[in-house]
């Protein structure tokens, strides 16, 4: 039998809520929601420069087909760097890249592990944290969707204090597509997703304060200022404590990211053929795709708005 996923009113969860002591610390939650935002309200903010503002971190494999629509895409947005890691790919990744490292939009690494993923961020953390204010570390089948806000600037202004942001997946499937059309964009090609947001993603990290224990994790990064150690807070300005994750009074995030985990269905097999870069096996097998496919049951064309624009500017890119 098929499990099903675990939601409420906003949300399908990523794993189960924690069983022992879960009610006792459902009560707890809103008084340690609040010590957290008056910690964070009593930070200063510094005004010192970095050279960017705001990067992106991206380990990749085979990706080229991809690479260019990303890249564009996020620079439209208000990206200002792009710190790209290549792990053993074997198409033509180089032509794609060229023009950006050329201009300087891009500084690649050549990162052979394998799986590489968490050295590889470890390696930025240590190389280049400090030449960016934030980052996030997504992938190549995401996209990070503003709401309503037009460019990235405009939604940090919403999280200038906080430490680290979870921006939670919006999961999308094949659209009944069993090929991918290389003509057309990723963003305009998949529409079908869950009706909820997925109470995984990646974070936007403040470089400005350290992470506990020097650990790098892309879904969930807890920082430490005068030794205190802060947890994340999600697009909702809610603490996410205990795996307890809570909205706004409205229960619209300001950010989401939307993940086009599989994409037509010689994507996904391509996909598994290739395996993780993260667990270094090939996990993500058929039934895990089933599950993911039929909890699609919805459809979300808020990235549409940004359509036209990306193709302008790819249209112009390329003459």
């Amino acid at each position: 039998m098929m499990k099903t996923f675990r939601e409420d009113r906003y949300f399908q969860y990523g794993c189960q809520q924690p069983i022992r002591g879960y009610w006792l610390k459902r009560i707890v939650y809103p008084l340690a929601n609040l010590l957290y935002h008056l910690l964070i309200y009593c930070i200063p903010v510094r005004k010192d420069e970095c050279k960017y503002v705001f990067s992106l971190v991206l380990i990749f494999k085979n990706e080229s087909p991809y690479l260019k629509e990303w890249l564009e895409y996020h620079l439209m947005l208000g990206i200002d760097h792009f710190y790209l890691y290549q792990n053993n790919s074997t198409d033509d990744y180089i032509s794609v890249l060229k023009p950006y490292i050329d201009d300087g939009r891009v500084t690649m690494i050549d990162w052979p592990e394998y799986p590489g993923q968490y050295t590889a961020y470890l390696h930025w953390y240590n190389t280049f944290r400090h030449e960016t204010r934030w980052v996030s570390f997504i992938d190549a089948d995401e996209f990070l969707c503003p709401i309503s806000d037009n460019s990235i600037q405009e939604v940090m202004a919403h999280y200038a204090k906080y430490p680290v942001v979870l921006v939670y997946w919006k999961l999308f499937g094949t659209n009944g597509r069993m090929k991918h059309d290389y003509g057309r964009l990723v963003i305009e090609q998949y529409i079908h997703c869950r009706p909820k947001l997925f109470t995984e993603g990646k974070i936007i990290y403040n470089t400005r304060f350290s992470a506990v224990n020097d650990f790098i994790s892309m879904h969930g990064l807890n920082v430490k200022w005068h030794g205190i150690t802060i947890p994340p807070a999600n697009t909702f300005k809610k603490f996410v404590l205990w795996n307890i994750h809570q909205t706004n009074r409205r229960g619209q995030a300001v950010l989401q990211l939307n993940h086009y985990w599989s994409k037509a269905y010689d994507c996904w097999q391509e996909k598994y053929k290739k395996g993780s870069i993260e667990k270094g096996w090939c996990y993500k097998d058929y039934k895990f795709f089933e599950r993911l496919e039929l909890a699609c049951s919805a459809c979300d064309y808020t990235i549409y708005r940004f359509i036209i624009k990306l193709k302008l500017r790819l249209n112009s890119e390329n003459t």
